[in-house]
C-alpha cells in the first residue's frame, strides 16, 4: 500500500533573520528511495523563503538574541505556519531531519502536530538523532528515531514492519526505549539520486529558486577532529565513496535536466555569506560537493577531475577540502575541471590548538596547500573558529594573524559550539561544564557567545569577528 510521506527540514535560518533555499540532501535521498519503492514522498523545506537577499555573517551573530525568543513563544506565527503546511500535505508519515540546534524547533512542531493530528506517525533522523540514542525521551510527540542512514529503516517503517525488528530504529516499548543499533549501511552507489522534483508547498516558479545542484559523493569522514560531529555520526571506519562514474552521471543529470531552466540568481548559498548586508550571485549553475572532505582520496579525486575534463562537462563547481590532501596536480586539474571555490577548514592559527582539537594538520600543511591553490589560481574560503577549550588570548591572536597572512578570498567565522555526541562534548562534561543544562538552540556556531572558554578577552574576540570585514573584497562564488 502506497503511503504519503512528508520529510521536513525545520525552520532555522529563518529564525536568525535569513533563510536556506538549497535542497536538503539527507531527506531528499530518503524521499527518492521511498518513491523508488512505490510511495509518495515529498520534501518540505520550512527554511525556504521567496527572497534573494541573505543575511551576512555579522547579521547572523547579531540576530542570535532574537532567534532565542522564538522558542519562548510556542504560538509564534512561524510555528503555526509550519504546522498548517504539514497538516495540508495530508501525509500519514512525517519525518524530520535533525541537528542539535533545531531539536527545540522539532519539539515544538511535533507536539503541535500530535495534538492536531494524533494518528500521523512522526520520525526523527539525522545527526542529532543518531548521536543521542535517547532523543525520544526529550521529544514526547515523536514516535520513532533512526540512527545513521535512514533509507532502508524509513522504508521498513512505512511498509509496516514492526519497529522492534528494524535495525536502526529506536521506539518505545511501554517500559523504556527499544534501541536496535545503527541502521543498515546501504551501498552508496546503489542508492537513487536525491529527489529534485517533489518539493512540497512551492509554486512552479519557486521550485526554480531551490538549488538542486548539491551533490554528496562521500558519506562520512575518516578524520577525527574532536569538535566535529561527522566522525561520530557516520563512524570513521564506515566512510563510503561513490565511484567516479556515479559522480559524473549525476553531474550530467543536473546539467541536462536542471541547468537549462531559467534561473536569474544563485539561491544556493547558505546564510553564512555576504558582504556588508547581503549577497546576490548571478547564475546559480554551480555544483556544490557537500562532502566533509571531497579531496580525501587523491587517486579518486584525480580520476573524477580528469573525467570532468575529458568529457568536457563545462560545469562550475565548489567543494570542501583539507590542505594536506592537495598536491600540485590536483590544484591544476581543479582549474581545468571548472572549480570556482575550495572551502578549507583552517580552524585556528595556533599549532597548539590544532593539536588539542585533533585536527591532524599543521600550519605548515596549511601554508603549503594555500600556496599550491594560489599558484594554480583556485579561489578559496577560509573557515576559522574561536573559543576552543584551553585556547588562550594569544592563541586567538595567532589565528587573527594567520588569517590575514593566508589572504583568503572569503572568510567564514564561527564561535565554538561543542556539539552533542562529539568527543569534545563528553570531555567537557567530565570537566564540569554543564552543557546538558543549555537549551539545544544554543548549540550553534554563530551565537557570538563563548560557551566553554574564559581565557579570551572580549576585545580580542571582537578583533577576530572583524575579520569578516575582509570579505568586502569578495567578488564571486563563496
Amino acid at each position: 500500500m502506497s503511503e504519503r510521506i512528508l520529510l521536513v527540514n525545520p525552520p532555522f535560518y529563518r529564525l536568525l533573520g535569513s533563510h536556506y533555499n538549497a535542497n536538503s540532501l539527507g531527506i531528499a535521498g530518503i524521499a527518492a528511495y521511498l518513491n523508488q519503492h512505490g510511495h509518495d514522498a515529498w520534501v518540505y523545506n520550512a527554511d525556504f523563503l521567496n527572497e534573494i537577499d541573505y543575511a551576512n555573517m555579522r547579521e547572523l551573530f547579531d540576530g542570535f538574541t532574537d532567534y532565542t525568543e522564538f522558542f519562548k513563544n510556542e504560538n509564534d506565527p512561524i510555528w503555526e505556519e509550519v504546522l498548517e503546511k504539514i497538516v495540508e500535505s495530508d501525509a500519514s508519515w512525517v519525518g524530520y531531519t535533525s541537528y542539535t540546534a533545531n531539536i527545540s524547533a522539532i519539539d515544538i512542531i511535533s507536539r503541535k502536530l500530535k495534538k492536531r493530528k494524533p494518528n500521523i506517525k512522526q520520525v526523527i533522523g539525522g545527526v542529532h538523532a543518531t548521536l543521542d540514542h535517547n532523543v525520544l525521551d526529550k521529544l514526547s510527540a515523536i514516535d520513532f528515531s533512526i540512527q545513521r542512514e535512514g533509507e532502508l529503516a524509513m522504508l521498513e517503517l512505512v511498509n509496516g514492519k514492526s519497529p522492534k525488528d528494524i535495525v536502526g530504529v529506536v521506539s518505545r516499548d511501554g517500559i523504556g526505549l527499544c534501541n536496535n543499533g545503527d541502521a543498515v549501511v546501504m551501498p552508496i552507489d546503489d542508492l537513487p539520486f536525491p529527489e529534485r522534483e517533489k518539493f512540497y508547498g512551492l509554486s512552479d516558479e519557486e521550485k526554480l529558486m531551490v538549488d538542486v545542484s548539491y551533490i554528496c559523493s562521500i558519506r562520512g569522514c575518516p578524520y577525527r577532529c574532536n569538535y566535529c560531529a561527522s566522525p561520530f555520526h557516520w563512524k570513521r571506519d564506515k566512510t563510503q565513496y561513490r565511484t567516479p562514474e556515479s559522480v559524473i552521471k549525476e553531474m550530467k543529470l543536473l546539467k541536462e535536466t536542471y541547468w537549462n531552466r531559467y534561473k536569474e540568481y544563485d539561491y544556493s548559498a547558505s546564510a553564512n555569506i555576504g558582504k556588508k548586508s547581503s549577497l546576490k550571485i548571478l547564475d546559480n549553475t554551480a555544483v556544490y560537493f557537500v562532502d566533509d572532505v571531497f579531496t580525501v582520496k587523491k587517486k579518486r579525486v584525480k580520476e573524477i577531475l580528469r573525467m570532468m575534463i575529458d568529457q568536457d562537462l563545462g560545469m562550475d563547481w565548489k567543494c570542501d577540502a583539507r590542505t594536506d590532501n592537495l598536491d600540485e596536480e590536483i590544484c591544476e586539474l581543479m582549474v581545468q575541471a571548472g572549480c570556482v571555490r575550495v572551502k578549507l577548514g583552517f580552524e585556528s592559527g595556533s599549532d597548539q590548538v590544532l593539536k588539542d582539537i585533533q585536527k591532524d594538520e599543521t600550519k605548515s600543511d596549511m601554508r603549503r596547500g594555500v600556496k599550491m591553490l594560489k599558484d594554480a589560481g583556485v579561489p578559496f574560503t577560509a573557515y576559522f573558529m574561536a573559543g576552543f577549550p584551553n585556547e588562550t588570548d594569544d592563541d586567538l591572536k595567532q589565528t587573527i594573524k594567520f588569517a590575514k597572512e593566508i589572504d583568503a578570498d572569503f572568510y567564514s567565522l564561527s564561535i565554538l559550539a561543542p556539539y552533542y555526541g562529539t568527543k569534545m562534548y563528553f570531555d567537557l562534561m567530565k570537566q564540569g561544564f554543564e552543557l546538558d543544562k543549555k537549551p539545544w538552540e544554543y548549540f550553534f556556531h554563530q551565537t557570538a557567545k563563548l560557551l566553554v572558554n574564559e581565557n579570551i578577552k572580549q576585545s580580542t574576540l571582537n578583533e577576530y569577528l572583524r575579520l569578516n570585514e575582509l570579505n568586502e573584497k569578495n567578488k564571486g562564488y563563496i
